[in-house]
């Protein structure tokens, strides 16, 4: 609507100038002082729309860094509450299912600890979902590189989405066997993971540096770059 009053008195205005021009006007006659408040008008609103139109651009484009600002802020904070989580649950089910060499583990603690990780698995299912609507916004955003397990200098580079991806797949394979095993443990006393074959939950409780590549690494790298990418922001 503003714009359109705007164009209004511009075409208003010039209609009047152009006209009076048409007819013509000089010295202190009438018509003449009208063209001149004519212009006066014309050239007021054009600077006017012009600043306006700037400090309106620039409210918008700030307002638009704001939401993404919270929505990466937001990421953030889910990224890392879910991951501490993740190895909160790991460290119980470790004092749980000891020791290492022959690891077993009661329906119990099994019913307890199992439901939560599968929580967490869905929230990074969920940031898996969410990271497409950031990343293209973000530089850097589709080339966070992550250093591989065992292999000096060589690095994963993947995009925000396919890191989510990739750690929500790899605790996805611990919940499917919960979902395959949990009906097959006796209501009392302790079960080995042999006999339930266990063997990707044993994976993620006991072999360190199976963790740190399929999920630590990655999220250190992401909490840094979505933190730097906040750090940036604060300084525009």
């Amino acid at each position: 609507m503003a714009l359109v009053l705007v164009v209004a008195t511009l075409a208003l205005a010039g209609l009047l100038v152009v006209t009076l021009a048409v007819r013509g006007t000089h010295g202190k006659t009438f018509p003449y002082e009208v063209m001149r408040a004519c212009v006066q008008v014309l050239a007021i609103s054009v600077v006017g729309f012009a600043v306006g139109w700037a400090t309106f651009v620039l409210q918008q484009a700030h307002l638009e860094r704001q939401r993404l600002d919270d929505r990466v802020r937001s990421v953030l904070t889910e990224t890392l509450n879910s991951y501490n989580a993740v190895k909160q649950i790991r460290r119980l089910l470790r004092a749980e299912t000891a020791p290492r060499t022959a690891p077993s583990i009661t329906a119990e603690a099994y019913s307890r600890l199992l439901p939560e990780l599968c929580k967490q698995q869905l929230v990074f299912e969920s940031l898996k979902r969410t990271a497409p609507l950031i990343q293209k916004h973000l530089p850097g955003g589709d080339a966070i590189k992550v250093p591989k397990c065992g292999l000096r200098g060589e690095t994963v580079v993947e995009t925000l989405e396919k890191h989510y991806a990739h750690i929500e797949s790899y605790l996805n394979e611990v919940v499917k066997e919960y979902e395959n095993n949990r009906r097959l443990l006796p209501p009392e006393g302790r079960e080995p993971f042999a006999a339930l074959g266990l063997t990707n939950t044993r994976r993620f409780i006991y072999e360190t540096a199976d963790f740190r590549a399929n999920a630590s690494r990655r999220i250190d790298e992401m909490v840094t770059f979505l933190e730097e990418t906040l750090l940036r922001t604060r300084g525009r």
